[in-house]
């Protein structure tokens, strides 16, 4: 939820506090009554999608991705170990070019980075199944590695996962703000005119509470004009 759209609920909720304090004026008045109900069901509609928004925005747990990182990478690198071995015993020189891999090779690059070489070190190890079985390592060793990849490339492309839900939580915010607009400027702001003389207390609440953003908005205004001539 930006700035606007929470000085906007804010308002919106003043105005709601207004008719419940007030409910006695209308009680009867069965299109009044509905209206402030309809009110009120949208506010907590987008009091509910702003929390699963937050919620959305939460990153991968860290402790879930550094302990899927150190598998990931101790596997690969002691499989490049063994697959250079044999590169330099067989002159296979796609194998000894993983003669500089270490622990350190993947703790310097990003995150896709790592997860090129690991799947690179990966998809040797399937090719090299027959040799690699010389040195303890069987298909569920490789499986393994394989394994590890997978689990890490599921943590890393989370976030993509989590821009997804937010977006759609975004649009529902706009269509929920959007219901909260009409509520407001074609219903109660017409409605509030049918008690203006006789309930002039009631009257002044509401306009009061509905002035309420203006002001807010304002002074959020005026804030960021006074950081921008700091």
């Amino acid at each position: 939820m930006d700035n606007k759209q929470n000085a906007k609920l804010n308002m919106s909720q003043r105005v709601a506090d207004a008719l419940a304090a007030n409910a006695d004026v209308y009680t009867g008045i069965t299109p009044v009554v509905e209206a402030a109900a309809e009110l009120n069901a949208i506010i907590d509609n987008i009091r509910e999608v702003a929390k699963e928004q937050i919620a959305a925005d939460v990153a991968v747990a860290g402790k879930e991705k550094r302990a899927a990182e150190g598998m990931m990478i101790d596997l690969a690198v002691r499989a490049a170990n063994a697959l250079y071995v044999i590169g330099f015993t067989t002159n296979n020189k796609e194998l000894t070019n993983l003669s500089g891999l270490s622990p350190n090779s993947f703790y310097r690059v990003e995150d896709n980075a790592k997860l090129t070489l690991a799947e690179r070190v990966y998809n040797l190890a399937q090719s090299q199944a027959a040799a690699l079985s010389a040195y303890g390592y069987d298909s569920a060793k490789i499986d393994a590695i394989g394994a590890a990849v997978a689990a890490y490339r599921s943590i890393i492309t989370k976030p993509m996962d989590t821009l997804t839900v937010r977006k759609q939580k975004t649009t529902n915010l706009k269509e929920l703000f959007a219901a909260l607009d009409s509520v407001l400027y074609d219903k109660w702001d017409k409605l509030i005119v049918l008690f203006k003389e006789s309930h002039p207390n009631f009257y002044g609440e509401y306009r009061t509470a509905r002035n309420f953003i203006n002001t807010a908005l304002l002074h959020k205004k005026a804030a960021a004009e006074n950081e921008n001539t700091v």
